[in-house]
């Protein structure tokens, strides 16, 4: 005996792609005080009481497109810190890239005005980058490949630092091929313990 189907219409899982994508176009645009969920309705083609029903605040969607930003950072496991990195700066550098470079710097300079949702922000972008590369290091430090004494924040940061510095200069190439190479490369050579 089959079971009865359920009533109503069945639910478009195409919906919550479809709107993260629109909250993302939103945000690019308009930042976080004139996001709109009608404008992103619209953008999206879906109704508002389906947006509601996924994300019942605003500040819930709004958070939801930003978090899409740091999406898939997560150390990749490779067994090797040059793939592992290789693989975390470019997903990295793609967080640098439009529609999200206009999300950064236009909800960069309102987000301090919204605390709470910063807290969030953080947590699940910024923070997110930095823990993808610190889990890597501690990783590669177990296997012996990196000198134990480092201190994996410092070197998180100086990763970000320079692709947010070459986002900056040069926003339609933010880090190509060779120039993330290089990178390993030096940060590779200072890191490696001594006599390896």
């Amino acid at each position: 005996m089959t079971s009865p189907r359920p009533r109503g219409r069945p639910r478009d899982d195409t919906v919550d792609h479809r709107v993260l994508d629109a909250a993302v176009e939103e945000l690019a645009e308009k930042g976080i005080a004139e996001f709109s969920i009608t404008s992103v309705a619209a953008r999206a083609r879906a109704a508002k009481r389906s947006i509601y029903a996924r994300w019942p605040r605003r500040e819930d969607l709004i958070l939801a497109g930003m978090s899409t930003l740091a999406a898939g950072l997560v150390p990749p496991h490779t067994g090797s810190i040059a793939d592992d990195l290789t693989i975390l700066l470019d997903r990295i550098a793609a967080v640098f890239v439009e529609p999200r470079l206009s999300i950064l710097q236009r909800c960069a300079a309102e987000i301090a005005d919204y605390p709470d949702m910063y807290a969030v922000f953080k947590r699940d972008s910024i923070d997110r980058c930095l823990a993808a590369i610190e889990d890597a290091l501690h990783d590669a430090v177990t296997r012996g490949e990196i000198d134990a004494d480092i201190d994996p924040g410092t070197v998180a940061d100086t990763i970000t630092g320079a692709i947010v510095f070459r986002a900056s200069t040069h926003p339609g190439n933010v880090l190509p091929a060779d120039r993330r190479e290089e990178l390993i490369r030096l940060l590779l050579n200072g890191l490696t313990p001594r006599g390896h």
